[in-house]
């Protein structure tokens, strides 16, 4: 993978200059040893070179490890975004995100370390964010650990649709709840008022046949957060097997639908949205 520069100030060497722009010390490490390199106007140098306005800094970055603990299997998934830094996956309902007892080789990331594979991509499984296996919707991987170091310190404006199963009152506002590991379940967490470490912005899109439709912004990403956070107003998620009741379609209608954010590298603004097919603009 080469990661471009094109220089605007002066006075900055080589190294000086990747640290600023968030290049973590392994790489320098493993450049040093052989594995990567630094070219300025197509001629290879070493990371003490004097840049000057306008030259073209390209570093080669270290291939990856393919992810030797994670069996590749072909599954399918729609790609909504790629480049050479970054693929955004539309991730289907009742898929873990990553690799479990239950899951060891039919996660989405199994799937997409076959895809990577199969089109000679080398690329580890960086996930920005995860979903839960049940939530579908928009999911973030970054192609090199450089670009999840640079996309923590990112700005990323991501929204959720769900719908519940009984109308929220009042239709827009915030909820701040402290959220707790359930000592009687592995899995399951609960809500207490005696601290908060979780807030929810929400505002109601349209009510159809006394179920709310929402869009929540996340402030905070605890576990089960927007399921709890509703649950705690009355209006449990259809569908939630966990905290209310299962559906005929058997899915959880919490969806990931919109992402924002400056790409680090490139600079574009990236605005991404996806609608899951329970829900009607």
């Amino acid at each position: 993978m080469i990661v471009r520069f094109k220089i605007e100030e002066s006075g900055y060497r080589i190294k000086r200059y990747l640290i600023k722009q968030g290049i973590p010390d392994q790489v320098f490490k493993e450049i040093r040893s052989g594995n990567g390199q630094y070219l300025v106007n197509d001629q290879i140098v070493d990371n003490h070179f004097l840049l000057k306005p306008g030259d073209l800094l390209e570093v080669v970055m270290p291939a990856s490890d393919q992810g030797e603990n994670i069996v590749s299997t072909m599954g399918d998934f729609e790609i909504v975004y790629e480049d050479s830094y970054l693929l955004i996956i539309n991730k289907e309902p009742n898929i873990a995100t990553i690799p479990t007892k239950e899951h060891f080789t039919n996660s989405l990331a199994n799937y997409v370390m076959s895809y990577y594979k199969r089109n000679g991509i080398l690329a580890n499984i960086h996930f920005v964010s995860r979903l839960d296996a049940p939530t579908s919707g928009l999911i973030m991987l970054a192609k090199t650990g450089y670009m999840t170091t640079l996309l923590q310190n990112t700005t990323i404006t991501k929204k959720y649709l769900l719908e519940t199963t009984n109308i929220v009152t009042p239709s827009e506002g915030i909820i701040e709840l402290g959220i707790e590991k359930d000592p009687t379940s592995v899995i399951k967490r609960y809500t207490t008022n005696e601290f908060i470490n979780s807030k929810t912005v929400y505002k109601t899109l349209k009510i159809v046949n006394d179920h709310s439709f929402i869009e929540a912004l996340l402030c905070t990403g605890k576990t089960h957060q927007l399921r709890l956070h509703f649950l705690s107003k009355g209006a449990p998620i259809v569908g939630d097997m966990l905290y209310g009741e299962e559906t005929p379609d058997g899915i959880l209608h919490l969806h990931s639908y919109y992402l924002e954010f400056v790409h680090p590298i490139t600079k574009e603004v990236i605005h991404l949205e996806s609608y899951p097919t329970w829900y009607e603009k």
